[in-house]
């Protein structure tokens, strides 16, 4: 049998594949599939075709039966059908499978098979079969797989090949984060470079006017960090849920040893496990940086507060001692007046007793004006007091 499985990756952009798969089945004269429907089965002349949509990718299998066929399953569809999908094409592979009658191919069969000797295999599925692959794109843009099925009922190799193609598909799923994790290094060496440049001057100065700059670069750097989150935040996170069903799917397998070969585990691992681990630590990266700026940005802003602290204490300082001095001025100016009202006033009772003195037998009016002036005074003094009162009370209400 000859299997081949495509995935494409989709947006919200491209167009319904739904619609290809309609015009394939009225081309062969099969069911078509119903509207919105996740994924559909079609039995064709020779084999049958499957399509299964998923998130963000959907696959389309074709499946060959027999042994005695050339060439690969894709030729059971109309030329030409294939490039028209919508998407743009991840994944490819073209399966063979080699039935129990088949000899076991030894390592140079297998290598004459693949055109070259760097290659993964293992017995799986408690040994009832063995597959080869080596996870490489060929000059026609797919990747091959050697199955041999040793006694598998065919639901159990359905499920070994499902696997094997669903860990190349997870693996180009995930790796789909490389790229951005590539690209947001350089950014990154860019802006810790500036925390670490925002920290020296934090510690080389002590003015409020640099402490607000800095504050202000900052921000920017915070900012720029987030704009970087947002952005690769979907794609990290994908890229752990699509390699942990990879790791799933190989355990799934039930792997053993075979022959010279590196067990597909293995040999993954050394490929894969890299390009995974660069994601994991730039998005350490990414948390770690944006943890910096936000501690440099919290003691600066305490650095700030404690700034407007000293400032303020030192404004309440200078207004208590003007309220101080405004009310020495204000005692001084009332005991001013008081002297001043007290002089007039006695002048004029002074006037009065003497006027008295003419009428009055007897009547010493310099006496009397001697006797008023304590009295002239204090009466003025209470006078002004209440006043001032009064004047207090009314700005309070």
């Amino acid at each position: 049998s000859r299997v081949t499985q495509l995935a494409f990756t989709i947006d919200e952009t491209d167009p319904d594949p739904l619609v290809n798969v309609r015009q394939l089945c009225d081309a062969l004269g099969v069911k078509p599939p119903g509207e919105n429907v996740p994924h559909h089965v079609g039995q064709i002349e020779g084999g049958q075709f499957k399509y299964e949509r998923h998130g963000e990718f959907y696959r389309v299998s074709v499946v060959a039966d027999g042994n005695g066929g050339k060439g690969e399953a894709l030729a059971l569809l109309p030329l030409g059908w294939i490039d028209g999908l919508p998407g743009k094409r991840l994944v490819g592979i073209h399966t063979r499978i080699l039935g129990p009658a088949d000899a076991v191919p030894d390592a140079a069969a297998v290598a004459r098979f693949f055109g070259h000797e760097d290659l993964a295999g293992s017995k799986v599925s408690s040994g009832y079969a063995t597959v080869w692959t080596d996870f490489r794109i060929g000059a026609d843009g797919y990747t091959r797989m050697l199955v041999h099925d040793q006694g598998l009922t065919p639901l159990r190799l359905g499920r070994v090949i499902r696997r094997l193609h669903e860990i190349e598909t997870y693996r180009m799923m995930a790796l789909l984060a490389l790229p951005l994790a590539r690209r947001i290094q350089s950014e990154l060496g860019t802006l810790e470079r500036a925390v670490s440049k925002v920290t020296a001057d934090m510690q080389a100065t002590r003015e409020s006017e640099e402490d607000a700059e800095l504050l202000t670069r900052l921000s920017g750097i915070a900012r720029d960090v987030e704009e970087i989150s947002n952005r690769s935040s979907y794609r990290f996170a994908a890229a752990r849920a699509y390699a942990a069903l990879v790791d799933k799917r190989l355990q799934e397998l039930g792997e053993e040893k075979v022959m010279n070969f590196q067990r597909v585990s293995v040999f993954l691992d050394r490929r894969f496990g890299p390009a995974m681990a660069t994601c994991a630590a730039v998005n350490d990266r990414i948390k770690s940086l944006a943890e910096r700026s936000e501690r440099a940005s919290n003691l600066l802003r305490t650095r700030v507060d404690i700034a407007l602290e000293d400032q303020n204490q030192q404004l309440l300082a200078s207004m208590d001692r003007r309220a101080r001095q405004q009310l020495m001025l204000q005692e001084t100016v009332e005991g001013l007046s008081v002297v001043a009202i007290s002089y007039y006033l006695i002048g004029i009772v002074a006037k009065l007793l003497e006027g008295l003195e003419k009428y009055v037998p007897g009547f010493d009016a310099k006496l009397a004006s001697l006797i008023s002036v304590p009295i002239v005074v204090v009466l003025v003094w209470l006078g002004v007091r209440r006043l001032r009162h009064r004047v207090h009370r009314a700005m309070r209400d």
